[in-house]
């Protein structure tokens, strides 16, 4: 049985390619060496990240069209399920001792799109460590390592500590980085949290979040940031400040709040 969504984007997809390769003269070598480039992604171990690269921040922006509440944001190929329960407060994401990098704590609120409170909210948190690099993707880092999951409180809030990561360069020595380098640009995404926020009436939103003021955020790789996505990121040296974290260095306070749109079937709406 025909799907008439698949049919309708497949074929309208077959039209513009076939008017593109005649467009621009592709030969049959230069076809086959595309083909070659996207097997070979899969080979190396890159899965979508060509395509993520390339097409994903467009997809999602589909998505966000008429949403209300927080808009959705790229998920990127790191994300793994099944992350762990965090502990707290304090909650903490998993570290390695002395886990480089400056002390971070990201915290907010979880509400309706009118202001109501949504406790039970389960935000699932991941990012890259200060190299650049991200449990079990990249080797030589523990499982989980800044990778956690936990809930907002009765009144929505949450708040976690963790490192603030870095801009970092994607893998750039395969098929990816071979089609980036025929483009001429780099291969740097601006520092970033990702994540998912999930509730039992008002499903899942995910997020990726930068900090005003770093680098790369008007030339992305991914061509992922949004406006809406980029948050106040301030270095805190108040010692009192720090203690109440359980630090004894200065840290970075970023604070960013989810708004969840109104659902019929919401407890109180």
């Amino acid at each position: 049985m025909p799907n008439d969504r698949v049919r309708a984007v497949v074929e309208d997809l077959e039209r513009t390619l076939v008017e593109l390769i005649r467009k621009h003269r592709v030969s049959h070598d230069e076809y086959r060496a595309a083909t070659d480039l996207i097997i070979a992604e899969v080979k190396a171990g890159e899965e979508s990240l060509l395509f993520d690269v390339f097409f994903e921040a467009a997809a999602t922006d589909v998505g966000n069209e008429g949403r209300e509440g927080s808009i959705e944001a790229i998920e990127g190929p790191f994300y793994l399920p099944g992350a762990p329960w965090l502990d707290g407060p304090p909650r903490v994401l998993p570290q390695r001792i002395g886990e480089p990098g400056i002390p971070m704590v990201f915290h907010g609120q979880v509400t309706t799109e009118k202001g109501m409170p949504l406790g039970g909210a389960e935000l699932d948190l991941w990012h890259a460590d200060a190299s650049g690099q991200y449990s079990q993707i990249h080797p030589g880092i523990p499982e989980w390592n800044l990778r956690g999951r936990f809930c907002s409180d009765d009144e929505g809030r949450f708040e976690v500590r963790t490192i603030a990561p870095p801009p970092y360069e994607i893998p750039k020595d395969g098929p990816t980085g071979t089609v980036l380098n025929a483009l001429g640009r780099h291969f740097f995404r601006p520092a970033h949290l990702h994540v998912k926020v999930r509730h039992e009436y008002f499903g899942e939103r995910t997020s990726q979040l930068y900090f005003t003021g770093g680098e790369y955020l008007d030339s992305d790789v991914a061509n992922a940031v949004r406006d809406e996505l980029v948050i106040t990121a301030e270095l805190v040296e108040d010692s009192q400040a720090a203690l109440r974290y359980g630090l004894d260095q200065p840290f970075i306070d970023a604070r960013y709040d989810f708004a969840f749109a109104p659902s019929s079937e919401a407890p109180g709406d």
